[in-house]
């Protein structure tokens, strides 16, 4: 009676770790994944918050343009952006799965902030707030993007930085193009 007893103990005993160990991986996907994602260097992490925050914002504000603009170059230019930065986001998932790097789940205060001055506005106000912020946010971007496709620690990362600087520079330039509200009647208010 007592062999059974001690064989099933031992048995018992050798299943423990083992389900520790699955417990673990379906916990975070996978132990490799959260051993890297503890090794993400500071300026890694700094740029993926930064361009995360850029593209999710971008998204947002082009849909925000999508339905409030008044004029074709607005409409025109807020679909781009939507589309583009769309495209941005889904290349920079799997990089970030790969290396075990997180991106953060929601805006962070400054863009939720520039998000909540467009949602707030209509007509020819919206579209110059629209304007500057593109302009602004375009200008940070493309040397958040430089800095990181020289500097950078995480060698997908700086390809993806250094492919996307030509795309955030023609945002740039067309977000410079957009007429002001001041070159156009503001009965669009």
């Amino acid at each position: 009676m007592r062999k059974p007893l001690l064989a099933g103990a031992i048995a018992l005993a050798l299943m423990v770790p083992s389900y520790t160990l699955a417990a673990s991986w379906s916990k975070s996907g996978s132990t490799a994944t959260m051993t890297r994602s503890n090794r993400v260097d500071a300026t890694t992490q700094n740029f993926v918050d930064k361009a995360w925050n850029i593209g999710n914002f971008e998204i947002q504000a082009g849909r925000e343009a999508q339905n409030k603009a008044n004029t074709q170059d607005f409409l025109d230019y807020a679909r781009r952006i939507v589309r583009d930065h769309t495209n941005m986001d889904d290349e920079l998932k799997p990089i970030l799965q790969q290396g075990g790097i997180n991106a953060p789940n929601a805006l962070d205060k400054e863009h939720q902030n520039l998000l909540q001055q467009l949602t707030s506005a209509t007509g020819a106000r919206f579209e110059e707030r629209f304007r500057t912020q593109q302009i602004d946010g375009h200008e940070k971007a493309v040397k958040l993007f430089e800095s990181y496709a020289r500097n950078g620690q995480n060698a997908d990362l700086k390809r993806w930085a250094q492919s996307a600087i030509p795309m955030l520079e023609n945002h740039l330039r067309d977000a410079k193009a957009l007429p002001r509200a001041t070159q156009r009647s503001t009965s669009a208010e």
